[in-house]
């Protein structure tokens, strides 16, 4: 259960962030901030949560990119965030297999 809670939450916050900013002002900066620092940090931390499981992970990302692309998509009218979620995608695999390579050479 926590496994499910943990891979939900962060998705959940990435599109609660950009809720509140789109209902707080439609010519907010804010979104910059997120797109820049924020969602890339916490697709790291996806990676990190996950670092037991591929199919953890791999549920996390779809989750979180859905939560990038779709609202951003709708409520802020920008064309295209499939490069910056892919460079996302590809951070967080990247801590993934890091930290699942050095889990496993210890056992």
């Amino acid at each position: 259960m926590k496994k499910i809670l943990s891979t939900i939450l962060l998705s959940l916050l990435i599109f609660i962030f950009i809720f509140i900013d789109s209902q707080s002002s439609p010519d907010s900066k804010n979104i910059i901030l997120g797109i820049y620092i924020i969602f890339p940090i916490i697709f790291i931390i996806q990676g990190i949560i996950s670092s037991n499981s591929i199919k953890t992970m791999l549920i996390g990302l779809l989750l979180s990119s859905i939560s990038v692309m779709i609202p951003i998509c709708m409520w802020y009218n920008m064309d295209s965030m499939i490069v910056p979620v892919i460079i996302y995608n590809l951070l967080g695999i990247l801590v993934f297999f890091k930290r699942y390579g050095k889990s496993h050479e210890r056992k």
